[in-house]
Parts: structure tokens; sequence; C-alpha cells
């Protein structure tokens, strides 16, 4: 069962909950990132159309800028610290008029998962719902000129390893990020897979105006549910689709997140999915029956979960296109 909920929209700011710490109160703001029209459209097009610029965050966002702008510049990477945000403009406005049809909102189900990567289902590129009243849920197509899966394989196991790389990629949002065995990350001897999967990686955010503290379990997809050879048939080559886990209760997974992605002609094409709360469908990872419990202490109900969604929305738009932009650079001077 999916709820339509009240409209939002990017220039009309809209709260958000993420569980960050599960014995903390979960924040409302009213702030969000909003995009305006840049002051040349005909100047900043591409395969989309118009661009617009991401000119207002959240207050906790804007401060993260110059603790992030200070961090990184006695790094190696300060030359590649671009602040200047910007999306798409028909995904910006495709988030502008509330949640999507509860008809194009799939549960996360090992079946849905198939579904994605099935020739024949369509979807909105962009979009966001909430499930059952406990679950946030966004969803992103972005296709990346001048970007393959072999880069977006060596951003991940090149980005956890230092914080000031990790900021190059949402300089307003990403706070900090370490991994359980980062020898095992850095050895280019190991494939793509045996260094990340079963490498937990805690990283801490904001999403819009609150704070997410968490580990991420990256695996094989098989593990996830998704069917294997489908995934090879249809060319998706490149995987950091994970289990994440609250850090102050790792023992109970709440968020399934979905980054599958594969080589075309017009560059890499990225399919993103995050299912983030509580729902029968998420039985097949341990401990999924307590994440309910957890959430309903936290005040994870409805409302928080539109915010929420809303949120990791607009946070996954404005990152993985300001990835598609300055990852060549990056992958150029560092791989």
């Amino acid at each position: 069962m999916t709820h339509t909920l009240s409209r939002r929209t990017l220039l009309k700011g809209a709260p958000a909950a993420i569980v960050g710490t599960t014995s903390a109160a979960l924040l409302s703001h009213t702030d969000t990132a909003q995009a305006t029209a840049v002051a040349d459209p005909a100047a900043h097009r591409d395969a989309y159309g118009d661009w617009s610029a991401v000119t207002y965050l959240s207050l906790p966002s804007q401060k993260q800028r110059a603790a992030n702008e200070e961090a990184v510049r006695s790094s190696p990477y300060a030359r590649h610290l671009d602040t200047n945000l910007s999306v798409p403009s028909a995904s910006a406005q495709a988030i502008q008029f509330g949640p999507l049809d509860p008809r194009e909102v799939p549960s996360p189900s090992a079946q849905n998962l198939n579904r994605l990567i099935d020739p024949s289902f369509k979807t909105s590129d962009n979009g966001y719902a909430v499930l059952d009243g406990q679950m946030a849920y966004a969803q992103s197509r972005i296709v990346m000129p001048g970007v393959t899966t072999e880069m977006f394989k060596w951003w991940f196991t090149w980005h956890p390893l230092e914080k000031e790389r990790y900021m190059l990629w949402f300089p307003q949002a990403h706070i900090d990020t370490s991994v359980a065995d980062p020898a095992r990350l850095k050895d280019t001897t190991l494939s793509y897979e045996k260094r990340l999967f079963d490498n937990p990686n805690r990283i801490q955010e904001w999403i819009g105006p609150s704070r997410l503290d968490a580990i991420i379990h990256f695996a094989e997809p098989a593990t996830l549910g998704f069917d294997a050879r489908a995934l090879a048939k249809q060319g998706f080559t490149a995987s950091a689709s994970a289990v994440c886990y609250a850090t102050p209760a790792p023992d109970i997974p709440f968020t399934l997140m979905v980054h599958i992605a594969r080589d075309t002609s017009a560059g890499m094409e990225l399919l993103s999915r995050y299912w983030i709360g509580a729902h029968a469908d998420m039985a097949r990872f341990a401990n999924a029956e307590k994440a309910p419990a957890m959430l309903q202490n936290i005040g994870f109900n409805e409302q928080v979960a539109e915010m929420t969604a809303y949120e990791m929305s607009v946070h996954d738009m404005t990152e993985f296109n300001h990835l598609a932009r300055i990852l060549p650079g990056i992958h150029r001077a560092f791989a």
C-alpha cells in the first residue's frame, strides 16, 4: 500500500529525517535544496536540456561547506573541490508536484529488483513516495556523459579511504567516511567486488537538514535479490548496492540501497533506488523484524517518512549529477 501525501517543491523546502542516532529526536526544519534557473540557461545545456543551479541549502549544509573547504584546502585534492552544484531542470521539476503515482511505487522485494532491469519496465526517472506508512522511497536514473563503469568502480574503491575525497563528491553534505578494512580496499591485485563487498563503510552526511550516521554493507547484487545473469544480459557491469544500518543499531537493517550501472553510447547510465525504513519485503535480511520497533521509538512516522523520501530524492539528484561532472577529472589525476 502506498500513500499519496502532501506536495513538495524544490522552491519551498521540506523537512527531512533519516535515522542518525536511535536515541536522538528527529530533526525538523523547513529547509531543503532549492534549484533556481541559472543566469544563462543556454550556456548550460546538454542531452538533458536546461540545467538549474542549486543555490539554497539548509543551514547545516552551508556550515558544512565552509568546514569542508577548510579541510580540503591543504590536501592533494584542493584543485578538484567544486562547490557549484547544478541539476537537470527536468529532474528538479519532476519532484515538485508530490509523490509518485502509487501504482508506480515498488516494494523492496527481490521480484521488484529484477523488474528494474527488465527492458519492458518503464517508470519515471526521478521520484519519491511512502510505502505502508513506515518506509520512505526514492528513485533516479542518471546518464553521465564522459563517465564509464570502470571510473565508477574506481571511485567506490578510492573515495572511502579519506574523508577529504568523500567531501569532493558533495561538499555541502558529506562529513566523514571510513572503511573496516582499508588495506583490502586499496589492494589493486583484488577485483572491485572483493575489495568493496563485505567491507563495511561508515559514512556521515547531511540529508537535507538531518544528519545521517550509517554503516553501508556493500554486497554482491545476487545476495540482495538480483538475478546475476539478468544483470549481465542487460549490460549492468557495476554495482554499489547495499544494505545499510544505523551506527547506534548496527544489527538492524533499515535501508536497501541500489546503485547499478552500465555503459551506453551517451555515457554511463546509473539506476538508483532507496528503500528507507521498515517493510515486510525486507524480511530476507537478518533482523529486519526489529526495524519497525526501532523506527517507532525514534518517531519515524508517515510524515517523517515522506520528508525523508523527498530529501533523499533531492540529495541523490544533487550528488550524482555533481559526481558526473567531477569524476572524469579526478580519475585522470589520481587513478
